[in-house]
């Protein structure tokens, strides 16, 4: 129940005049591992309306041939009647149907999904969704945070025209020394006396901060000497000990004659204003995060295009892509009694290898094990890294007899996989645990676990070993793992390494 109500939401109205297309799409959205859609449907264009604007979906998918609507005019009444809020629409395109959505604006249609279906490309469909949904979503973010930028841009203005100010006069024989200030000096907790009697003859400077003083002090200098404007920006301590920001602004008063009068200025409180920089900045910052979020995000998914283009054949994939797959063939295997095996891969003694031989030979090592398992496999096949010297293999429409099999020609495959470095002949054994799907309760979590359970018994009934996971399995390894654990420490069969010239691996006769 907990997983339930902490996995994201996408609501989706789905439009399609043909219950069979409505009954595939919702089956392609169903089991992902990411998101839990919520799916309303409608037959006609006029249900779709009514839906759309009573459910606020997330996303819409639409035919694009709709008995009742053309599929223009329905698009058009969405933006004039939702407007900016309208959920990314994604238009369901046939042969039939190529002709209604030609001249639809770009603006109003996030994706295209080509009919009938292709099975291949079904499982995709979620992330698909779910990719326009972030993207929408990231850009009302960013709007979001424009306005709010502006809102706070707006009243900084504001405060800047309206904050009252505390007005001086100085003296231009004593620097420093008041010959009159404005009653606002109340808000900094003074009595205007309290500024004009100061003993020292220093006025206003006295309540300057320490920090401050020096430079302001050299402000004032240079506008008695030269008699230009002064402008500054510091801190003043308030009659409770507090400090808050002022802006000093102030110039020569002059007689007709020109000749220097006195000094007359002005002090605005700008304690709120550098509060509210602080705050632009931060909306500034977050600003330039989400931009780069989105460049890197953009980046990722043209390199993942590239790859794939470049590289049509290949089935090896990262973890995230293997847990989806798995995903996918945990709920086919609950749905259709399908039976699915995955493999779990763990190198034998891999640590040992890079410490040897180091990490750029453990690398070309993974690349050849990678290489040789993959050309051991069927198209169908998924073969991924799932971090480290850990391959996860998974065995479509493949009984648990074959599977059986099938792991243990791949763990020849890999024996026979040498690497040659610095002059030697090297090579590696692995240890593989299998599962079948169809036996599985669970998520991919899980049931990758229990592959890893049956990888490790594998390794401690002596490594190149294949072992098949079943319900006991936990429990005989918690058993071993605890008599390991209060054991004597055991002395392992590997040499130990004392130079560079160490061979702890076998060499090819």
């Amino acid at each position: 129940m907990n997983s339930i109500n902490m996995t994201p939401i996408i609501r989706l109205v789905l439009i399609h005049s043909d219950p069979e297309c409505r009954r595939n799409y919702k089956q392609a959205l169903e089991g992902h591992s990411t998101y839990r859609f919520e799916v309303v449907e409608a037959s006609t264009g006029r249900q779709g309306l009514k839906l759309i604007r009573s459910e606020a979906p997330d996303c819409i998918v639409v035919d694009g041939q709709l008995p009742d609507f053309d599929t223009r005019d329905l698009l058009a009444d969405l933006a004039a009647n939702v407007g900016e809020d309208l959920a990314p629409v994604i238009v369901v395109r046939s042969e039939e149907s190529a002709a209604a959505i030609t001249g639809v604006p770009k603006n109003l249609v996030a994706d295209y999904l080509a009919e009938p279906l292709d099975p291949s490309f079904a499982h995709r469909l979620p992330d698909l969704i779910a990719h326009d949904v972030s993207r929408i979503r990231l850009l009302r973010e960013k709007n979001e945070a424009l306005e709010q930028l502006r809102k706070a841009e707006a009243k900084y203005r504001a405060l800047v025209e309206q904050i009252p100010a505390i007005t001086y006069i100085a003296s231009l024989e004593a620097p420093g020394k008041l010959l009159y200030v404005s009653p606002q000096t109340r808000q900094l907790g003074y009595s205007p006396e309290t500024w004009l009697d100061d003993p020292l003859g220093i006025g206003l400077l006295k309540w300057i901060h320490p920090d401050d003083r020096e430079a302001v002090i050299e402000q004032f200098a240079t506008t008695y000497e030269r008699h230009v404007p002064l402008y500054c920006e510091y801190r003043v301590i308030t009659h409770d000990g507090k400090v808050r920001w002022m802006r000093d602004q102030a110039d020569i008063v002059r007689d007709d004659a020109g000749h220097p009068l006195f000094l007359q200025g002005t002090l605005v409180d700008i304690d709120k204003d550098k509060a509210l920089e602080r705050e632009l900045e931060q909306y500034r910052r977050r600003l330039d995060e989400l931009e780069a979020e989105r460049a890197a995000r953009l980046q990722k998914e043209a390199s993942v295009l590239r790859v794939a283009n470049a590289n049509p054949d290949r089935t090896l994939c990262d973890r995230v892509e293997f847990e989806q797959h798995l995903e996918y063939l945990l709920a086919s295997s609950r749905e259709s009694q399908a039976e699915h095996v995955l493999c779990y891969l763990d190198l034998d003694h891999f640590k040992i290898f890079t410490d040897t031989y180091g990490s750029a030979a453990g690398t070309r090592l993974l690349q050849s094990v990678g290489d040789a398992l993959e050309r051991r496999l069927r198209q169908s096949d998924i073969l991924g890294r799932l971090g480290g010297d850990k391959f996860g293999l998974l065995l479509e429409n493949c009984p648990l007899e074959r599977a059986w099999i099938v792991a243990n020609n791949l763990r020849d495959a890999v024996k026979n996989c040498s690497l040659s470095w610095a002059g030697k002949d090297l090579w590696i054994s692995v240890s593989i645990g299998i599962t079948a799907l169809r036996a599985a309760g669970g998520n991919a979590a899980s049931v990758l676990r229990d592959a890893d359970s049956a990888c490790r018994i594998a390794k401690m009934k002596g490594r190149d070993r294949t072992y098949i996971f079943d319900g006991r399995d936990t429990d005989e390894l918690r058993d071993a793992l605890t008599a390991k654990s209060s054991a004597k420490p055991r002395r392992t069969d590997w040499p130990v390494i004392v130079d560079t010239n160490a061979m702890p691996l076998r060499k090819k006769a």
